[in-house]
Protein backbone atom coordinates (compact mmCIF):
# COMPACT_ATOMS: atom_id res chain seq x y z
CA UNK A 1 0.00 0.00 0.00
CA UNK A 2 2.73 2.54 1.13
CA UNK A 3 4.27 1.84 -2.60
CA UNK A 4 0.86 2.71 -4.25
CA UNK A 5 0.50 6.10 -2.24
CA UNK A 6 4.76 6.60 -3.34
CA UNK A 7 3.95 6.37 -7.05
CA UNK A 8 0.46 8.11 -6.88
CA UNK A 9 2.35 10.90 -5.31
CA UNK A 10 4.66 10.79 -7.92
CA UNK A 11 2.56 10.72 -10.67
CA UNK A 12 0.25 13.66 -9.15
CA UNK A 13 4.30 15.81 -8.25
CA UNK A 14 5.19 14.86 -12.30
CA UNK A 15 1.95 15.89 -13.95
CA UNK A 16 1.97 19.44 -11.71
CA UNK A 17 5.71 19.47 -12.51
CA UNK A 18 4.80 19.42 -16.19
CA UNK A 19 1.61 21.65 -16.46
CA UNK A 20 4.04 24.54 -14.49
CA UNK A 21 6.62 24.09 -17.18
CA UNK A 22 3.97 24.06 -19.71
CA UNK A 23 3.03 27.78 -22.27
CA UNK A 24 0.85 29.86 -21.47
CA UNK A 25 -1.42 31.07 -24.32
CA UNK A 26 -4.13 33.68 -24.16
CA UNK A 27 -6.15 35.03 -26.77
CA UNK A 28 -5.89 38.86 -27.05
CA UNK A 29 -7.44 41.31 -29.19
CA UNK A 30 -5.18 43.40 -31.59
CA UNK A 31 -5.42 46.87 -29.42
CA UNK A 32 -3.88 44.91 -26.51
CA UNK A 33 -0.48 44.99 -28.51
CA UNK A 34 2.14 47.22 -28.10
CA UNK A 35 2.57 49.94 -30.55
CA UNK A 36 5.51 48.61 -32.02
CA UNK A 37 3.84 45.06 -32.47
CA UNK A 38 0.81 46.06 -34.08
CA UNK A 39 3.33 48.70 -36.76
CA UNK A 40 5.20 45.34 -37.77
CA UNK A 41 1.76 43.08 -38.23
CA UNK A 42 0.28 45.94 -40.30
CA UNK A 43 3.65 45.53 -42.46
CA UNK A 44 2.29 41.62 -43.63
CA UNK A 45 -1.22 41.35 -43.00
CA UNK A 46 -4.14 44.24 -42.68
CA UNK A 47 -6.41 44.23 -39.24
CA UNK A 48 -9.32 42.49 -41.49
CA UNK A 49 -8.21 39.90 -42.39
CA UNK A 50 -6.21 38.86 -38.70
CA UNK A 51 -8.55 35.97 -37.62
CA UNK A 52 -6.85 35.48 -33.98
CA UNK A 53 -4.23 37.10 -31.99
CA UNK A 54 -2.34 34.66 -29.19
CA UNK A 55 -0.26 35.65 -26.46
CA UNK A 56 2.21 33.16 -25.35
CA UNK A 57 4.31 32.83 -22.37
CA UNK A 58 6.41 30.13 -22.04
CA UNK A 59 9.55 29.47 -20.06
CA UNK A 60 11.13 33.53 -19.62
CA UNK A 61 9.67 34.07 -23.15
CA UNK A 62 6.56 36.35 -24.28
CA UNK A 63 5.59 36.14 -28.03
CA UNK A 64 2.89 37.06 -29.89
CA UNK A 65 1.21 34.28 -32.75
CA UNK A 66 -0.87 36.24 -35.34
CA UNK A 67 -3.41 33.98 -37.32
CA UNK A 68 -4.37 35.45 -40.52
CA UNK A 69 -6.49 34.87 -43.89
CA UNK A 70 -5.21 37.27 -46.72
CA UNK A 71 -7.03 36.61 -50.25
CA UNK A 72 -7.24 32.92 -49.84
CA UNK A 73 -4.00 32.52 -48.02
CA UNK A 74 -3.80 31.47 -44.37
CA UNK A 75 -0.69 33.29 -43.15
CA UNK A 76 0.87 33.31 -39.50
CA UNK A 77 3.30 35.07 -37.91
CA UNK A 78 5.09 35.02 -34.84
CA UNK A 79 6.64 37.60 -32.86
CA UNK A 80 8.59 38.70 -29.94
CA UNK A 81 7.09 41.18 -27.19
CA UNK A 82 9.27 43.54 -29.01
CA UNK A 83 7.63 43.15 -32.24
CA UNK A 84 10.57 41.68 -33.98
CA UNK A 85 9.62 38.93 -36.30
CA UNK A 86 10.28 35.01 -34.91
CA UNK A 87 8.57 33.27 -38.00
CA UNK A 88 6.22 33.35 -40.78
CA UNK A 89 4.19 30.60 -42.22
CA UNK A 90 2.11 30.89 -45.42
CA UNK A 91 -0.18 28.65 -47.80
CA UNK A 92 2.55 27.62 -50.39
CA UNK A 93 1.47 25.56 -53.57
CA UNK A 94 3.81 22.98 -55.22
CA UNK A 95 4.35 25.08 -58.46
CA UNK A 96 6.04 27.33 -56.17
CA UNK A 97 8.71 24.82 -55.89
CA UNK A 98 11.86 24.29 -57.76
CA UNK A 99 12.09 21.87 -60.33
CA UNK A 100 14.80 20.14 -57.73
CA UNK A 101 12.31 19.90 -55.18
CA UNK A 102 9.59 19.08 -56.90
CA UNK A 103 12.09 16.00 -58.12
CA UNK A 104 13.69 15.26 -54.71
CA UNK A 105 9.92 14.98 -53.30
CA UNK A 106 9.36 12.35 -56.12
CA UNK A 107 11.78 10.33 -55.50
CA UNK A 108 11.84 10.25 -51.59
CA UNK A 109 8.29 9.95 -51.45
CA UNK A 110 6.63 8.45 -54.46
CA UNK A 111 3.16 8.75 -54.16
CA UNK A 112 2.69 11.39 -51.47
CA UNK A 113 -0.57 12.50 -50.84
CA UNK A 114 -0.48 16.35 -49.63
CA UNK A 115 -2.46 17.35 -47.09
CA UNK A 116 -0.70 20.97 -46.66
CA UNK A 117 2.06 22.95 -48.52
CA UNK A 118 3.26 25.87 -45.80
CA UNK A 119 6.22 28.14 -46.70
CA UNK A 120 8.18 29.28 -43.59
CA UNK A 121 10.33 31.55 -42.95
CA UNK A 122 12.35 31.26 -39.14
CA UNK A 123 14.27 34.13 -38.63
CA UNK A 124 17.05 33.69 -35.75
CA UNK A 125 20.82 35.47 -35.53
CA UNK A 126 23.43 32.57 -35.72
CA UNK A 127 26.21 32.85 -33.44
CA UNK A 128 29.66 31.04 -33.54
CA UNK A 129 32.61 31.16 -30.69
CA UNK A 130 34.12 30.07 -27.92
CA UNK A 131 33.03 29.70 -24.09
CA UNK A 132 36.03 27.97 -21.79
CA UNK A 133 38.09 26.61 -24.59
CA UNK A 134 35.25 24.53 -26.42
CA UNK A 135 33.64 25.98 -29.67
CA UNK A 136 30.00 26.78 -29.47
CA UNK A 137 27.38 26.93 -32.16
CA UNK A 138 23.67 28.24 -31.45
CA UNK A 139 20.82 30.25 -32.78
CA UNK A 140 19.45 33.11 -31.15
CA UNK A 141 15.99 34.06 -31.61
CA UNK A 142 14.30 37.80 -30.60
CA UNK A 143 11.95 36.14 -27.86
CA UNK A 144 15.20 35.03 -26.10
CA UNK A 145 14.99 31.90 -27.15
CA UNK A 146 18.14 29.72 -27.97
CA UNK A 147 18.55 26.78 -30.13
CA UNK A 148 21.12 23.75 -31.36
CA UNK A 149 23.74 25.24 -28.28
CA UNK A 150 26.58 22.26 -29.91
CA UNK A 151 29.55 22.31 -27.37
CA UNK A 152 32.38 21.09 -29.97
CA UNK A 153 36.07 20.55 -28.53
CA UNK A 154 38.42 23.07 -29.62
CA UNK A 155 41.05 21.62 -32.22
CA UNK A 156 44.54 22.72 -30.88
Amino acid sequence: MINLYKTITFLLFSAFSLSALAENTKEIHFKQLTPSVQREILKHVSVHSIKKIEVIHDENTTKFEIESIQDGLNKDITLSKHGAIIEIEQSSSLNKLSTSALQAIKHDYPGLKIDEIESVQTFYTAIEGTVKGKNVAFKVFSSGDIEDDQAKESVD
